[in-house]
């Protein structure tokens, strides 16, 4: 087995818990620990324990130490402060000069709420999906719009679409599959969407490649023409890469 090694630097902390109840103070140590040593130890490493003394002991993998983390904290928040004083330095600037606020001067946006499906005002349609729900829910949309060209484009797979290619087919291909099964489409994915968060009709496959399988329990399974939804992780979020 291989040791922990000593630490490269060792950081005390007095804690004092329950102080109104006359507890004594504990001491806190915490030791860096790279994570080399646990990939290399044959037993399993402890991230904390009380030694002899009573002092615990705490190792931080692979990151910094709470004194460390909280001089970070405190320049990201300095940073933060002056860019900000920047900004109402040069707004009152332009405002005394009077010329337009620049760009540079204006606030930032808060970031932007993930939205699996957002329709912009020229009426394009924009699909993303984090979760294999957000693709069953832009599927769904896609098929109940009759946005199929959409569909292709922002969800499908790209394994899905050099398959429809080594195949001799297209994306004229997909809207013809989609036009003549849209109904038994939807009745799957209707009801897979509702069985995702819970209950025993939907069997979820997490597979090793990051990709996930839907399908029907084999008590209902008979009751559609389509059984099983397959999902795939690209670099741009979960795609539908077929429904069989």
């Amino acid at each position: 087995m291989m040791r922990a090694g000593r630490p490269i630097r060792t950081l005390l902390l007095l804690v004092a818990l329950a102080a109104a109840a006359g507890c004594e103070p504990v001491v806190t140590e915490y030791h860096r620990r790279s994570s080399f040593y646990r990939m290399a130890s044959d037993v399993e490493l402890v991230d904390e324990y009380v030694d002899a003394n009573g002092r615990r002991v705490v190792f931080i993998e692979d990151g910094p130490l709470p004194s460390e983390q909280a001089k970070r904290d405190e320049q990201s928040r300095a940073r933060a402060e002056a860019k900000k004083a920047e900004r109402a330095r040069l707004r009152s600037e332009a405002i005394r000069a009077g010329k337009p606020i620049p760009p540079e001067a204006m606030e930032p946006e808060a970031p932007k709420k993930f939205q699996a499906r957002e329709v912009l005002d020229d009426g394009t349609v924009i699909m993303q999906a984090l979760l294999p729900d957000h693709v069953l829910a832009n599927t769904m949309s896609s098929l109940r719009n009759q946005q199929y060209l959409e569909l292709w484009d922002q969800m499908v797979a790209a394994s899905t679409k050099r398959e429809f290619q080594a195949q001799g087919m297209d994306v004229d291909d997909f809207v013809r599959f989609c036009v003549q099964n849209r109904s038994e489409l939807m009745m799957t994915l209707n009801r897979m969407s509702f069985g995702y968060y819970g209950g025993s009709e939907v069997i979820i496959e997490r597979l090793p490649d990051l990709s996930v399988r839907l399908r029907f329990a084999p008590q209902i399974g008979s009751q559609f023409v389509f059984r099983e939804v397959f999902i795939t992780q690209e670099r741009d979020g979960m795609k539908l890469a077929g429904i069989h």
